[in-house]
């Protein structure tokens, strides 16, 4: 009796506790409230309610208690008598407690929380026809009613436009002109066969447009950028490769074998009977003899990666009926572990290896026993005695100029919900790397301890803390290095809508930076006390600026500590958002001293450039009068005819030679020699990462790498001078002494450890560096394209524009942003954009699309990033016809969506809440929902959902995530006035192999999809078997799965 009676007390109580969460929802509306529990006993939740019309469609959601004051946020959806959506509202703040909100109260909420702009929504106008397409969109602002964003639907031939310099074939077209808020039409046209054929922009007069070629079988066989020459058209595949076009060629399976990008040789490709990419190889490896070899497990999870010297010839297809694998055997010892099958190796180099399930490897194969498990500090959590489906180690290749020089090793452990708790590595310096990790109860990291060994040296031993509100937004980091006090990094507050309102370092109010913005969510200005205040100006006009409307920034003004005044730029751009010209101005007046001014050719290579700067103690003049010279896109000659230089040794560009070719590349691409800056050779390893520099006096540079692209080392001989630096995780080694140890908000220095702070501008520039006491002790003033102001001051410390690391020795003047080095001064990289086929009509070696006033460049690659938890933050906003979606992680390659409805609808559903919080969107464009669903699976820790309707043959998908690890929505067609039939119900499991119950309760098709993120395997479930078996596929692309999900359910 007495357990009896305590069991209804336990459900009692938590039925308590749960109504305790629940709001006061108006029952006088038709309403789903959906609640996410922040705590094991589910006193805490996240609650969301959304009401529905009379017709079912959903019109206000209400974020229950999500400000900092526990208010809701409540916004609108309207429609228009056809039932589209009219005007998508800005959210007001209410104290309803969930309730509905009328109507009036609602609308001037939101003004008044958008700062009292009398239009704070989107309002869509449509044609009138059946087709209920849009023809202008007027964004969000009183200040944009005059400017909307507008389209044009064009049935006329492409080929009767007079600047069309194309010959394309005869058919049916239909075109798209969206303009932009600023009057710059972007063109798209396709085929009868929805196929791209031509796209672009114009500038003025000129066409900038990319041609697209297909053969009989729909597969892209061509692209033509705007300035390659066009030949006439003879056969559907075209054969014609020039050196700055896009060639692909595909066997009898539409699988890509053969790629030609511009300005490199082809890359090949060689698949197995199961569809595996097997082999390849670039121009430099097959100067080599060298193919790049990849083979999975039998559950089609990567395992190795590396080198061989077999000989094949991709056109082949030399492997078509053959299944490569690689077995686990502890007896295979020259693949660590593995051994492939129905496949020789010739001289193989393993570059990686992943272990799954267990940790048998430990001990053998070359990984040190100290990578086994061990107690961890207290509070942190403990491991799962099931590792099964998960990565359990890594062995990782270290290798410098002359190849291969050894492994690092790493194992990883999980808790009972699959996430990492403990990891342990081994480090080049004969040390180990480990960390340890908790979490609340919703996933979100709690604590951090980073310990880090090196043969020789001191233990470094760190603690971050990490403080969340109510709604999961950050509110404070603090740090704990060894045995000194704990210190806060940073502690932010935020307003309203979600959006930092502050944020200040070391509990020093001094070091406070306040953010404001515009209607928009655009940063208007930073204001740190005295140290860095900076406004951005967009719709606005500064000393005499254009204002812009489309996101560029029109003008900025800045001033640092020990400025005497204020300086400022008014920025020019043309059509293609490329920015001209950035005059200088001196407490907003025009003033020439630092103007810069740009042209460009059609595939938007930098063609000339002035520069005027610093010339003497109080003089300033011209520093910079450049043109370049090119050959397609490879830069082979600069002439300055500037005959000032700047002051005190400062930021310009050399003209040593005068001369052709004074720039020369290798088959990748990469650049090899740069005779300005007197480097004779640069060699490249298989990241094509500079491995070795070597400078016309015989200095040279000499770098390390682990294969996944981390530096390791850098070794300067200059003249003889030998200065070695080790990076070490985040502990950085100069001639073998512990130099810096890196934290989120600057660096401490070992030898005093005392914390110095980064204070940066809206792009992450490193602006002023202060220490712990507010103390400034550098400035650092930019020009556009992130060259630096003479200046008599001192540098102290190499990480600058876009917080990344300066080399200036021996003249180099490289940015390295770790996929690729940055040329600053003259706004070029050294190396193809690996991500090129996403930028048709760019230069591969142009930076940020030449504006670089708006746009960052994270890793060298390449305006939407999301964090671990689904979150989206808008990295900028632009006119451009696609956004790219960027990873908050180190190292990942950002995708092109095409479709830029979808993330800018997704933003703006999150944008005020917190992270973690539903946020989801439609799109007929079904590749980039499986490109955007792929990605935020791959790089998040949440689930995401991919459903797709077929109405009649027109097919529509929804795409988004709920911000959890272990669910996400069921379904959103009705919010989404979707019509037609599920065809496609898929979801991403970031742990978990199998369908859960909930799962299987949820789905109302025959058949449900999951995707598996750590072994990339897509497979299938029912209601009554969590996985099916026998139908499994491992998915390496975006267009793989889409594959796959259209040979199985839309067939």
């Amino acid at each position: 009796m007495y357990k009896l009676m305590k069991r209804i007390y336990l459900l009692l109580s938590l039925l308590l506790c749960s109504l305790l969460c629940m709001s006061q929802v108006s029952t006088s509306q038709n309403y789903i409230s959906t609640r996410t529990y922040t705590s094991p006993d589910q006193s805490g939740c996240r609650e969301q309610v959304v009401y529905f019309d009379g017709l079912g469609r959903p019109s206000q959601t209400v974020d229950c208690g999500i400000t900092p004051d526990r208010k809701d946020l409540v916004s609108l959806q309207e429609y228009d008598d056809q039932g589209r959506k009219l005007r998508t509202w800005l959210p007001a703040k209410s104290a309803g407690n969930g309730n509905y909100m009328p109507l009036s109260s609602l609308q001037s909420g939101a003004s008044s929380l958008a700062g009292g702009d009398v239009r704070p929504y989107l309002q869509t106008t449509y044609e009138a026809s059946p087709l209920n397409r849009p023809v202008a969109q007027h964004g969000v602002g009183e200040a944009w009613v005059e400017h909307p964003v507008s389209y044009q639907y064009i049935t006329r031939d492409p080929r009767s436009f007079s600047w069309l310099y194309y010959k394309i074939p005869s058919g049916n077209f239909l075109g798209v002109c969206t303009t932009d808020e600023d009057g710059n039409p972007a063109y798209e046209f396709k085929d009868g066969l929805g196929r791209t054929i031509l796209a672009g922009r114009m500038d003025g007069s000129d066409p900038y447009f990319v041609y697209y070629q297909y053969n009989n079988h729909d597969d892209l066989v061509n692209v033509y950028p705007p300035f390659v020459t066009y030949p006439k058209m003879h056969e559907p595949e075209g054969p014609f490769d020039t050196q700055s076009s896009y060639s692909y060629r595909y066997d009898f399976l539409h699988r890509c074998v053969y790629k030609k990008l511009p300005e490199r040789d082809a890359i090949y490709y060689i698949y197995d009977h199961g569809d595996h990419q097997v082999f390849s190889q670039d121009g430099e490896q097959r100067v080599r003899g060298e193919w790049a070899f990849s083979l999975s497990d039998e559950l089609n999870r990567p395992v190795l990666t590396g080198i061989c010297h077999n000989s094949y010839y991709y056109d082949d297809f030399p492997l078509c009926e053959i299944d490569v694998k690689a077995r686990r055997d502890d007896t295979g010892t020259a693949f660590h572990g593995y051994i492939p099958e129905n496949i020789p190796m010739t001289n193989p180099v393993v570059y990686t290896v992943n272990y799954y399930d267990d940790y048998s490897f430990i001990g053998k194969h070359g990984v040190p026993a100290s990578l086994n498990y061990v107690t961890p500090p207290s509070g942190y959590g403990t491991r799962s005695e099931s590792s099964k489906g998960l990565l359990t180690g890594t062995v990782t290749a270290r290798m410098d100029a002359t190849g291969v020089t050894g492994y690092d090793y790493a194992a990883f452990y999980y808790d009972e919900r699959g996430r990492i708790i403990q990891s342990r590595a081994t480090n080049h310096m004969g040390g180990i790397e480990e960390e340890y990790v908790a979490y609340s109860f919703t996933g979100e990291p709690l604590k951090r301890q980073h310990v880090h060994t090196a043969t020789g040296y001191s233990t470094q031993t760190e603690e971050c803390t990490y403080e969340y509100d109510h709604a999961g937004r950050l509110l404070a980091t603090k740090h704990k290095l060894n045995t000194n006090e704990e210190v806060t990094l940073v502690e932010n507050t935020y307003d309203d809508l979600g959006r930092i309102k502050s944020s200040k370092r070391h509990g020093n109010s001094a070091l406070t930076t306040d953010y404001t913005y515009n209607v928009r969510s655009w940063i208007k200005t930073l204001t740190t006390d005295t140290l860095f205040n900076q406004t951005l100006h967009y719709n606005d006009s500064y000393g005499g600026s254009t204002p812009c409307y489309n996101g560029n920034v029109s003008g900025m003004s800045w001033k640092a500590a020990g400025d005497t005044g204020v300086h400022g730029y008014r920025f020019s751009y043309d059509e293609m958002s490329r920015l001209t010209a950035a005059g200088y101005l001196w407490n907003g007046s025009p003033c020439a001293n630092y103007d810069t001014s740009y042209t460009y050719n059609r595939q938007s290579n930098l063609t000339s450039l002035r520069r005027n700067g610093r010339i003497g103690a109080s003089s300033y003049g011209l520093i910079d009068d450049l043109t370049l010279t090119l050959d397609g896109n490879w830069l082979t000659r600069v002439d300055d005819a500037a005959t000032a230089s700047a002051y005190n040794n400062g930021f310009e560009f050399k003209d040593a030679v005068k001369q052709d070719n004074e720039y020369t590349y290798d088959k990748n691409g990469n650049m090899t020699k740069d005779l300005n800056k007197n480097i004779i050779d640069i060699q490249y390893n298989c990241l094509n990462s500079p491995s070795k520099v070597t400078f016309k006096d015989g200095s040279t540079i000499t770098y390390m790498y682990a294969v996944n692209g981390t530096k390791l080392r850098t070794v300067h001989t200059i003249g003889n001078t030998t200065t070695t630096t080790d990076y070490c995780g985040n502990v950085i080694y100069e001639n073998g002494v512990q130099k810096l140890l890196l934290t989120d908000a600057g660096h401490v220095t070992l030898s005093d450890k005392k914390y110095h702070y980064y204070l940066q501008d809206h792009q992450g520039n490193n602006r002023v560096v202060v220490d712990q006491t507010g103390q400034k002790e550098e400035v650092n003033h930019y020009y556009p394209f992130g060259g630096t102001f003479a200046s008599a001051e001192k540098s102290i410390q190499p990480y600058k524009y876009n917080g990344k690391e300066l080399d200036t020795k021996n003249g180099l003047n490289w940015y390295d942003y770790g996929a690729r080095q940055y040329d600053v001064a003259i706004g070029r990289w050294n190396a193809v954009d690996p991500s090129s086929e996403k930028h048709y009509n760019w230069s591969p070696y142009s930076y940020c699309k030449n504006n670089p006033v708006l746009r960052v460049d994270v890793d060298g690659k390449d305006d939407y990033t999301v964090n671990s938890a689904g979150r989206l933050f808008k990295t900028v906003v632009e006119g451009s016809t696609n956004d790219r979606l960027m990873s908050i992680r180190s190292g990942v390659e950002p995708i092109t969506v095409n479709d830029k409805k979808i993330l800018s609808g997704m933003y703006n559903m999150q944008d005020g809440k917190s992270g973690g919080l539903e946020t989801y969107n439609s799109t007929s464009s079904l590749e980039d929902a499986a490109a955007v669903f792929k990605f935020g699976a791959d790089n998040t820790s949440v689930e995401w959902k991919l459903d797709i309707y077929n109405d009649k043959g027109d097919k529509t998908a929804i795409i988004g995530t709920s911000g959890r690890e272990d669910s996400v929505f069921a379904d959103k067609q009705s919010e989404l006035n979707v019509k037609g039939d599920k065809v496609i119900d898929m979801h991403s499991h970031p742990y978990n192999a199998q369908a859960s119950d909930q799962d299987m309760k949820n789905l109302k098709i025959k058949t449900g999809t999951v995707y598996h993120r750590d072994s990339k395997v897509l497979f299938f479930y029912n209601s009554e078997n969590s996985r099916i078996g026998n139908n499994e596929y491992k998915i390496d692309t975006s267009k793989t799965l889409l594959d796959k999900l259209n040979d199985k359910f839309m067939k």
